[in-house]
């Protein structure tokens, strides 16, 4: 507990007299020094979780968030699937049968080697993610012989709605010039362009359910997709299945390095502007050294009268602590409210220096990601805590042991 005694003389440590203005200007920039620090690594953290999320979202905009391979009986197995995220308490979007068969497409323009996706009409239709990217023709004609291709594909191609492509397979069929692999037709019925280059480039969508014929060559290429509310709950879910059967992947497997890479590049940008924090909580040791410089005398007289040793660490050290918590406060308003309002003060730059800050050509986002994560921000809170009450220790230490009689040896 703090005494009313002490509790008065941290209040006037806290605002230094006019003839201590190296102290105040001192007590000022370790306020402001933490509260930028803090304030910079919220509002970054939370860009980068806004960029990670988008990245992810983009990335699971093909891919499921588990596929199982290998399975005997699909109606059984999603069966399992099923009871598995009843048991679990685990919501679920889909559970799918889904093609992923590598193939070579031929125009009058081109060659190139394509992924055809396989998937029900009906799966195709309700998938929200697809639809929305959908740039040109109808989606209603997939289908029959009618194919959802790639923006950047449709181009290398030289095909668009209504053109035709032939897709070869890995079936063989005898002619006079030998064994061939056989050909089937396709039309261009709509093109999606989802922002990431790898799927606009390579990837053509197909309906299972009007290409058996096509698809009786590719039984080992068939499998089952599975999309959940909560995509970070899918190692939860392919853990469960480890002992089944079948073989099970999550989209954390199928993307290992750019998931390593956005895991490391954020665990050491929160460690570099962490230095930022420590830098400024230097300033309270040097603030705390000089105020305890200036009021030896005043220390040694406290003692006198009566203070223990233990009183005076106590009061330098909370005169410290509520700088550093101050400003901590302080960073956290500034860094959600900026977090919060980003793409607005993006705007607002551009417009004011006619300058053009995060330019959706090269991001493929029309507006600055932001999301703020509660539990990161507490994380840093207490860090930036820490390191405060940890710059207060030495100086209060050294207050403490203040020597009385030397002290006012002279006076």
């Amino acid at each position: 507990m703090i005494s009313p005694a002490e509790f008065l003389i941290i209040k006037r440590y806290l605002k230094p007299k006019r003839k201590e203005g190296v102290l105040k200007v001192i007590s000022i920039f370790s306020f402001l020094g933490i509260g930028l620090g803090v304030a910079t690594l919220i509002i970054v953290m939370s860009v980068m979780n806004g960029f990670r999320s988008e990245l992810i979202n983009k990335l699971l905009l093909f891919q499921p968030h588990i596929s199982v391979y290998q399975f005997i009986d699909y109606d059984v197995t999603k069966n399992k699937i099923s009871k598995l995220l009843k048991n679990k308490n685990i919501q679920s979007k889909s559970v799918n049968l889904t093609y992923s068969i590598q193939s070579l497409v031929v125009t009058n323009n081109a060659n190139k080697g394509v992924v055809l996706r396989g998937l029900n009409k009906k799966d195709f239709l309700n998938d929200q993610l697809i639809n929305k990217k959908i740039i040109d023709g109808n989606i209603g004609k997939f289908g029959n012989s009618y194919i959802s291709i790639g923006s950047n594909l449709a181009e290398q191609l030289g095909v668009w709605i209504g053109n035709e492509i032939t897709i070869l397979s890995s079936k063989k069929e005898s002619t006079p010039l030998g064994n061939l692999p056989e050909q089937y037709t396709f039309k261009v019925g709509s093109v999606y362009k989802s922002g990431i280059y790898e799927f606009d480039n390579n990837y053509i969508i197909f309906d299972i359910s009007t290409s058996e014929n096509f698809l009786s060559g590719y039984v080992k290429d068939k499998n089952i997709e599975i999309r959940l509310e909560n995509p970070n709950q899918a190692e939860v879910v392919k853990n469960s299945l480890s002992n089944e059967t079948f073989q099970v992947f999550s989209w954390i497997d199928n993307n290992k390095s750019f998931y390593d890479a956005l895991l490391v590049e954020r665990n050491v940008m929160f460690i570099i502007l962490t230095l930022i924090i420590i830098v400024a909580s230097f300033n309270i040791i040097s603030g705390l050294t000089i105020l305890v410089k200036n009021k030896t005398k005043e220390v040694a007289i406290l003692k006198t009268l009566g203070f223990s040793s233990y009183s005076i660490n106590k009061i330098f050290f909370i005169t410290g602590s509520t700088i550093g918590a101050a400003g901590t406060i302080f960073g956290i308003l500034l860094g959600v409210l900026f977090s919060f309002y980003v793409e607005n003060i993006r705007l607002f730059l551009s417009s004011a220096f006619n300058i053009e800050i995060f330019p959706a050509e090269i991001y493929f986002l029309s507006q600055m990601p932001s999301e703020i994560h509660w539990p990161t921000i507490l994380v840093i809170s207490l860090v930036s805590l820490f390191i405060t009450f940890l710059a207060s220790i030495y100086p209060s230490i050294k207050a403490s042991k203040v020597n009385p009689i030397e002290s006012l040896k002279y006076e």
